[in-house]
């Protein structure tokens, strides 16, 4: 009877100690590329001709395990920027959800990019 008594505890202890600790989830991430790019959008139409307006979106690249995530997020306001410490083969702090890619800036707050393609890549050689 003991024995089972310090089996149950044991049990109950360790599953709830488990759901108490906390993970951060972030990752050093190395920017493969960071810019500001513009797509064109159909505004309307004059005689059968086609009226553009220029959209700007920003796109990053990470390397994360053997993976190159790219994602796009399109800018609040047009003053907008991305950090000038992202540059090729800056390491940032992120985390990798299903869709979404999230990027620490300097000052601590998070960025939400919408993931668009995964890439293998081949493993380094030295």
């Amino acid at each position: 009877m003991p024995y089972r008594v310090l089996v149950a505890l044991v049990l109950f202890l360790g599953t709830g100690a488990g759901s108490f600790a906390v993970e951060s989830g972030y990752l050093a991430l190395t920017i493969v590329r960071a810019e500001q790019k513009t797509r064109d959008r159909v505004v309307y139409y004059v005689v059968n001709t086609p009226i553009y307006h220029e959209d700007p979106y920003f796109e990053v690249a990470v390397r994360v395990a053997g993976t190159v995530v790219v994602g796009e997020r399109e800018p609040r306001n047009t003053r907008e920027m991305l950090p000038e410490d992202w540059k090729p083969g800056a390491v940032v702090q992120g985390r990798v959800d299903r869709r979404y890619l999230f990027l620490r800036r300097p000052n601590g707050t998070e960025v939400r990019f919408i993931i668009t393609r995964r890439t293998k890549t081949p493993p380094e050689q030295h």
